[in-house]
């Protein structure tokens, strides 16, 4: 009986970490075979490992929410003109994506730290629900204000979609294998971008914009049916010292501050970036008082993370050094390439061609195709041993010549031009995401912190897409601005100029002149966007060249030598 007390003593004794000992490096869940899920084991049996029970089951809760993100991306996309003409308030038609990417981006790299702290299963269904109830909202929203704040809502949620759905997966799934369920996850995120892409101006034109957003809210639910049923946290182990209070605790060991520096200084940003030079002058107060508040809390939120003594949200060693900078500008300005493309084109094709939002939908279709074929071919390059930086010098250089080609397009030529001239672009972003997303985990693989590392990279390749969207938009906005009165002539009224910068239906009403004189002015001001996106794409690929990273199974090798010495 002395034996088994001894015993439960000494494994109770071990399981303890006093405050001294816990640092950003320790984690508050420790990976654990059990019940829940199994997680990925550091052996060398990584090469023979196979999917545990209950394996496909998770997967389908996570590949749901993946699905929806691609889905929710291009269906936004390919239906914000006519959702804001509707409201008569196209010049605000970036707030659609805007407002959405603000709170996504706000938010994301908290899932991460959090899911440490309080575990998967908890943050899925946050992020899960939240997601839900947003799109629910918008498609009741009966205002344009109403809808964007719904939209904000949608991306509390959606960040932490294919966050969770990364970290999990990077639980369950050791390095070496990872590579080809991460082209899985991207054949289902471009699944979703295609039928968002197809479906969004057929539904927007026929049975009306809103079931854009009520149907992504069933799938939601399966999400969650599924994920209530097989989703558990694998046992773990929560250091505290204060076992009548171990939620306090945890809150206590958290940098809340730091996550409330750093969400207020995003918001902050965003805003003023998204504001400026649309709905206020570049100059006004609000606009410099937002960005120079930004800066200020920015720099302080550094501050914070570099004195704190609770565990941080984003650790700074994560940016420090040659290869995480490399790879981090990489990744925020393909990002800034990347959603600037897709933002304009749905606009090329509306305001230049004269697309109906259906016809403009289809011809998403097959641009939308590249991106999960993109996935496969970068899965199957990592599966086979290939090096990360070749990988991801590939695809920025693809992207970079989608963009360019982009830049080619007019108002007449042959159509057949805009498949082919379409396809690097998306092609280039399939290629680049995931292998930037492994070259930055790989780098901190031993160091137990998968799920910041990318949350991380989710939140800056976030800050590039709404750089991109901004500064696009405002390209396109000022050149309207400017030029609109020149183009309409005597008649150029402001409220006419104003009106037809709010909805581009306004441009069927004008004389078959002015309406050409018109849309060669949106092709010129979106002529103006794509070189800049061929700007970001140029600077992705300079700095991807400075990466030297290894392969997948190089990587996980060296972390296993890691962790083995560290035992």
């Amino acid at each position: 009986m002395a034996d088994k007390n001894t015993k439960q003593n000494n494994k109770w004794d071990n399981s303890i970490v006093s405050v001294r000992e816990i640092d950003e490096t320790t984690p508050l869940l420790e990976s654990q075979t059990g019940p829940g899920y199994e997680t990925a084991p550091k052996c060398a049996d990584e090469e023979v490992w196979k999917p545990s029970a209950g394996f496909w089951w998770i997967e389908t809760a996570l590949w749901a929410n993946v699905f929806l993100s691609g889905f929710d991306g291009t269906i936004t996309a390919s239906t914000y003109a006519a959702i804001s003409s509707d409201f008569n308030a196209a010049n605000n038609a970036a707030w659609l994506t805007t407002s959405y990417l603000v709170t996504s981006t706000a938010f994301q790299p908290l899932y991460g730290r959090f899911s440490d702290m309080f575990g998967r299963r908890i943050c899925f269904f946050v992020s899960t629900l939240a997601f839900m109830i947003g799109c629910f909202g918008c498609s009741i929203s009966q205002s344009m204000l109403g809808l964007d704040i719904m939209r904000a809502v949608t991306g509390f949620g959606g960040g932490g979609l294919i966050t969770m759905a990364t970290v999990i997966n990077s639980d369950m799934i050791p390095l070496k294998q990872r590579g080809m369920y991460q082209a899985m996850q991207n054949i289902l995120v471009g699944f979703g971008a295609v039928l968002g892409a197809s479906l969004g101006g057929v539904m927007a034109e026929s049975i009306g914009w809103r079931w854009c957003f009520l149907l992504q809210v069933p799938v939601s639910i399966v999400a969650l049916v599924v994920g209530y049923i097989v989703l558990e946290n694998p046992p773990c182990a929560i250091p505290v010292t204060d076992p009548k209070h171990p939620f306090l605790f945890v809150m206590r060991r958290l940098d809340l501050i730091g996550a409330l520096v750093l969400v207020v200084g995003l918001v902050a940003q965003l805003l003023g970036l998204s504001l400026g030079g649309n709905d206020f002058p570049w100059g006004s107060p609000f606009v410099i008082g937002a960005l120079g508040g930004s800066v200020a809390l920015l720099v302080l939120f550094v501050r914070i993370e570099a004195t704190t003594k609770a565990i941080p949200m984003i650790p700074l060693r994560m940016l420090r050094g040659g290869q995480p900078t490399a790879v981090q500008l990489t990744n925020v300005f393909s990002g800034m390439a990347a959603y600037a493309y897709m933002f304009m084109v749905p606009l090329y094709f509306q305001a230049v061609q004269g697309d109906s939002p259906s016809e403009a939908g289809l011809r998403l279709i097959v641009p939308a195709l590249a991106t999960p074929v993109g996935g496969v071919i970068a899965g199957s390059l990592m599966h086979r041993g290939y090096p990360l930086s070749l990988n991801v010098r590939l695809g920025t250089a693809t992207m970079l010549l989608g963009n360019m080609l982009a830049m080619t397009l007019g108002m007449t030529g042959n159509r057949w031009k805009e498949f082919v001239y379409l396809v690097p672009a998306n092609l280039g972003l399939g290629l680049t995401n995931p292998s930037v997303l492994f070259s930055f985990v790989s780098i901190f693989e031993h160091r137990a912190e998968q799920a910041v590392a990318t949350s991380t990279v989710y939140l800056i390749r976030s800050m590039g897409t709404i750089y991109g969207v901004t500064v696009t938009s405002a390209i396109v906005q000022n050149v309207l601005l400017a030029r609109l009165p020149e183009a309409r002539g005597d008649s150029a009224t402001e409220e006419l100029i104003e009106k037809l910068r709010q909805s581009l239906f306004a441009l069927s009403e004008l004389s078959p002149s002015l309406e050409a004189a018109v849309r060669a002015l949106y092709c010129d001001a979106l002529r103006m966007a794509f070189s800049a996106s061929s700007a970001f794409a140029f600077l992705a690929f300079v700095f991807s060249l400075a990466h030297r990273t290894g392969s997948l199974q190089r990587e996980a090798s060296v972390d296993g030598e890691i962790d083995g010495k560290d035992t």
